[in-house]
């Protein structure tokens, strides 16, 4: 199993530049993309076990060119933050204080809303940190620094069992075995299992990346992602009740947490996601034009602002077949407007303009339905199907479908499913036994 991520360029794209945050320990390594333009907040991403900072490389630019100052920082005694000769040195708390005092310090700095992204093992730290956030003794709303919470290919728990063998294999080995004596192991096993690993240039950083941690964070690390207890439903209360945006958003491929466990934890904290098709582990790496676009659309939406759509320089769109949003819908009034403007939002960061109308119409209608005649749950979901765009909305009621009929001059109701027939190119009815769909398709073309 090679690192979490590689990315396929070593050195810092331009204007990413390096930076030092103060940690509870010491200092720790960072970098920052200053955004082109004014500011419209600012991103903290976190990075994952075996990771560092170099994880958002790629994806930091494309952050900055949408107006985002984007950060992010290695954890205490990570590649090139100093940390502790002591497994106690590195519980979860000192992890999670460590990236409260880097939001903090980014508070400091910059202006406008600060959207908080955790990878992997940095999704666990960062769960831990907003419910510290949300819930110490200290917490005020005007104390609580951040806007948004997207939890990036990360698991409600422990690792899966499987996993958990090579977990603890780091634990038995660390901190007496050298790392460069686990490394050349490792890599062999890796070359078995893909006879064509990374190119020199970035075999020889993901070395020295991995030669540079402290033995004893990589360890304590390693006992976290065994050992750590399930604490959704303990943020999942924190962010209902201060009113937090929260997305959860993974590859289809994930071969850490499976996309079931990851659909799950979403649905537990009410939360929206993303899934995008082609990718595993590490979206920010894979694919890492569709991540920018993703959170744009998030990060949008959580400011009640329009979505900003960029040009990327290998022409790859920030969208592909098989890509789906999913959000729950409030079963209200309420929840038809802000639905709307989620799918807006992000058709806009997706550069697909031209769709906007149309589906913004046929959205309303259809959650206007679902919420009016429909049952909790109600849940939204787009769709990229080919050359088309679909969006499904579900509700927990199977008896009432709604069927196309020609209203009358003088009844306020009745002419949504007709408007929906002249705005798309097919729709329809799945029903099942506890809940129904209803879906519409508008073309690309």
């Amino acid at each position: 199993m090679r690192c979490m991520s590689e990315s396929p360029t070593v050195t810092l794209p331009r204007g990413v530049q390096r930076t030092d945050f103060v940690g509870g320990h010491a200092r720790l390594a960072g970098v920052i993309a200053p955004p082109e333009g004014e500011s419209r907040g600012t991103i903290l991403l976190v990075p994952g076990f075996t990771g560092s900072k170099e994880d958002f490389r790629i994806l930091l630019p494309y952050l900055a060119q949408l107006g985002y100052c984007a950060a992010s920082y290695d954890h205490r005694g990570q590649f090139e933050s100093p940390g502790p000769d002591a497994l106690d040195g590195y519980a979860m708390t000192e992890f999670a204080a460590d990236l409260l005092a880097v939001a903090h310090q980014l508070r400091e700095r910059s202006t406008g809303p600060l959207h908080l992204v955790g990878h992997s093992f940095g999704g666990l730290v960062s769960r831990a940190a907003m419910i510290d956030a949300l819930t110490g003794r200290d917490s005020t709303r005007a104390r609580i620094p951040f806007a948004s919470l997207t939890l990036l290919a990360s698991g409600r728990a422990a690792l899966p069992e499987d996993l958990q063998v090579l977990a603890g294999q780091f634990v038995a080995l660390l901190p007496a075995t050298p790392l460069d004596v686990i490394w050349e192991h490792k890599d062999a096993l890796d070359r078995q299992d893909d006879p064509n690993p990374p190119d020199e240039a970035l075999l020889e950083f993901l070395r020295h990346r991995f030669v540079s941690n402290n033995p004893y964070s990589l360890a304590a690390q390693a006992q976290i992602l065994m050992e750590i207890e399930d604490s959704v439903d303990v943020l999942a209360r924190a962010t209902a009740a201060a009113d937090l945006p929260v997305l959860v958003a993974f590859g289809e491929n994930d071969d850490r947490w499976t996309p079931a466990e990851q659909e799950g934890m979403a649905d537990s904290l009410a939360a929206r996601r993303l899934r995008w098709p082609g990718a595993a582990h590490s979206p920010n790496v894979e694919q890492p034009e569709m991540c920018a676009a993703g959170l744009e659309a998030f990060f949008a939406d959580v400011a009640q602002t329009t979505a900003r759509s960029i040009g990327f320089p290998t022409g790859h769109p920030g969208y592909t077949p098989g890509m789906e949003l999913r959000a729950p819908v409030d079963h209200t009034p309420a929840g038809v407007s802000a639905a709307r403007r989620s799918v807006v939002r992000q058709l806009q960061a997706w550069g697909l303009d031209s769709a906007v109308d149309d589906m913004s119409i046929v959205v309303s209608e259809l959650v206007t339905n679902a919420v009016r005649y429909g049952k909790n749950p109600v849940e939204l979901r787009l769709r990229v199907t080919g050359d088309c765009l679909r969006v499904e909305v579900s509700d927990g009621n199977p008896t009432d479908v709604p069927m196309p009929r020609e209203a009358t001059n003088t009844e306020s109701n009745g002419r949504g499913m007709p408007l929906i027939d002249a705005l798309t190119f097919n729709w329809g009815v799945d029903v099942s036994d506890a809940h129904k769909v209803v879906w519409a398709e508008v073309s690309l073309n």
